[in-house]
């Protein structure tokens, strides 16, 4: 009955959060459904009552996202923060903390370090790749699995930024009608008042297929698309989410707008990495076993420049693989995140910008706790007299 009670409280804080929605008998319902051992009718009336939360907040009216304009320069700056793997216990001891570090190491000290990052960097946009919270080695309640997204986004969230994220294999439990479920989870995050992630088409796969676009500084132009996707439990992905990423893709081709993609698990072009680039490979690429054919949905979309994942966490490099870049973020998280004494807690910056008659796309990496040279490696360059922008100053 503990457990009843844990997931009443869930379902009245999301039904708090999205529109009051009257859940009393719904889930007097569901107890009586877990008590008959009717998993199937359960998992079918979480998916109305999630579907139902959507249609609410989909009502929520976001703030056009806008590039910064000085001049005719403009910029726009998206920090990726991958792995962090948060339990919500703020007393969890890190695995293999920093060799530098003297004083215990626990997860609040992550709290810290994406505080001090988010200060250092000064993102115009934030976006999660991934195993946020760590459902896995740490079973979740959905009420306690709702704490760990308060937890990972606490610190963007009181400097009003907006973010986005995508889920990752730690993300979910592997009993989600009971522990941490990533489609309550979605339905809680469309609600938050700097998340512009949205679930995406019901029933292609996942949770988290979706698109976000800045604004040139004035106007309607899209000077930035940003695309995200589920890659589930393994990194496959569905025929039907290639789809829906190049439908998105077909509906705005006129603008001919950069764009880049992010997802968790690397796909397996990411092997083909053979030291050339930006970074270094410390991990085996764990992209699955079947491959889902991403890439080729990628270069068919014709608008993604760069593609950046996480999972791999001494994996940070970027290179070239024709037409697109591909990156790895590193890995940011203390506490339950793998990690080693003698690497460096990390996160990938991406830089669009406008300036001297040209729009260009670079990124490079940041180092909690190390030397930050700021190596640039560009993703993407070209003349914004040129035919093919239809950017205006």
């Amino acid at each position: 009955m503990r457990s009843f009670v844990l997931f009443s409280g869930v379902l009245a804080l999301i039904a708090q959060t999205v529109a009051a929605l009257t859940i009393q008998e719904f889930t007097a319902f569901i107890e009586k459904l877990f008590a008959a051992g009717e998993i199937k009718a359960v998992n079918d009336h979480i998916d109305k009552y999630v579907k139902d939360c959507l249609v609410q907040s989909a009502k929520i009216e976001r703030p056009t996202l806008r590039v910064r304009q000085s001049g005719t320069d403009m910029s726009y700056r998206v920090l990726q923060i991958p792995d962090l793997h948060y339990t919500n216990f703020p007393l969890y001891i890190c695995d293999h903390k920093p060799d530098s570090m003297k004083k215990i190491c626990i997860e609040k000290h992550m709290t810290q370090m994406t505080a001090k990052m988010l200060d250092d960097v000064k993102p115009d946009y934030v976006v999660f790749s991934g195993d946020q919270i760590e459902s896995l080695i740490w079973p979740m309640t959905w009420k306690n699995a709702l704490g760990a997204v308060d937890s990972y986004s606490a610190e963007v969230n009181k400097r009003n930024i907006p973010w986005s994220m995508v889920f990752g294999n730690h993300d979910a439990s592997l009993a989600p009608q009971l522990f941490a479920n990533k489609k309550i989870m979605m339905a809680y995050i469309e609600t938050m008042k700097y998340s512009y992630a949205k679930y995406g088409p019901f029933d292609i796969g996942g949770a988290g297929n979706y698109e976000v676009a800045v604004q040139s500084a004035t106007g309607n132009t899209t000077a930035l698309r940003m695309y995200f996707m589920d890659t589930g439990r393994d990194g496959t992905v569905t025929d039907a989410q290639n789809k829906y990423m190049k439908s998105l893709a077909a509906s705005h081709t006129a603008e001919r707008a950069p764009a880049l993609m992010f997802f968790h698990f690397p796909i397996e072009e990411y092997k083909s990495f053979n030291g050339t680039g930006q970074g270094s490979r410390g991990d085996p690429v764990s992209a699955a076993k079947v491959n889902s054919h991403l890439f080729d949905t990628m270069v068919s979309m014709g608008d993604v420049k760069a593609s950046f994942c996480g999972h791999d966490h001494f994996n940070d490099f970027c290179f070239f693989k024709d037409p697109i870049h591909l990156c790895y973020g590193g890995s940011s998280g203390y506490g339950a995140a793998y990690g080693k004494g003698s690497y460096s807690r990390r996160a990938r910056v991406i830089d669009w910008k406008v300036t001297g008659g040209k729009e260009s796309i670079s990124t490079w990496q940041y180092f909690h706790q190390d030397t930050n040279t700021y190596q640039q490696y560009k993703l993407f360059e070209r003349n914004t007299t040129a035919a093919n922008s239809t950017l205006r100053f």
